[in-house]
């Protein structure tokens, strides 16, 4: 129990720090202001923060749940160890968190499932943006060339009308995943 809670408050922790780092923070304080270099939304390390969180919400999750998790940073790999049960209750705790009434069907399974596999590796990924950033920070510029033939909209190996990757999804991932945690280490 102690392992959990641990797991939990350094989630936590991650969580609050990637929130101090995004646009909400920074409007709240710009009162007008020009955006300037030292007020600035921190675009990559709210990335990594939030994968971070995500994962140690994850093992948190795994931990309570007597779910054994491999060693690593991939998110879906993580995920995937779950229950039938668990997947779909964070799902559940996702639609509703997404305030656009967003029903159960194929489609938005496959938007929330291709969304997984795009932060899957966001952690290692912007940890090591010096590597492929470029003039466009977005987690649609930090794909492999695997991600982008499967995930990008700009892939014509993508079909058409298949649901949107966006960078928004790893906050909301997270906050589902902070909500399930807690809900389930209370009861």
């Amino acid at each position: 129990m102690v392992r959990l809670a641990g797991l939990l408050e350094n989630a936590n922790d991650f969580f609050e720090a990637a929130k101090r780092c995004s646009w909400d923070r920074i409007i709240d304080k710009l009162e007008n202001k020009q955006i300037t270099r030292e007020n600035e939304p921190l675009y990559i390390p709210k990335m990594v923060n939030m994968s971070f969180a995500c994962e140690l919400y994850l093992k948190a999750i795994a931990e309570n749940k007597c779910v054994g998790v491999v060693k690593g940073h991939n998110l879906y790999k993580i995920f995937e160890r779950f229950s039938t049960e668990i997947k779909e209750e964070i799902f559940d705790i996702w639609r509703e968190n997404a305030g656009e009434n967003i029903i159960a069907c194929d489609y938005t399974r496959k938007m929330f499932y291709d969304n997984l596999e795009a932060i899957s590796s966001v952690f290692t990924r912007f940890r090591y943006a010096n590597e492929w950033v470029g003039s466009v920070i977005s987690l649609q510029s930090s794909f492999t060339p695997e991600q982008f033939m499967k995930l990008s909209q700009f892939s014509a190996a993508r079909p058409l009308a298949s649901p949107p990757v966006y960078d928004g999804f790893i906050d909301q991932f997270a906050l589902s995943l902070k909500v399930y945690a807690e809900k389930s280490n209370k009861g």
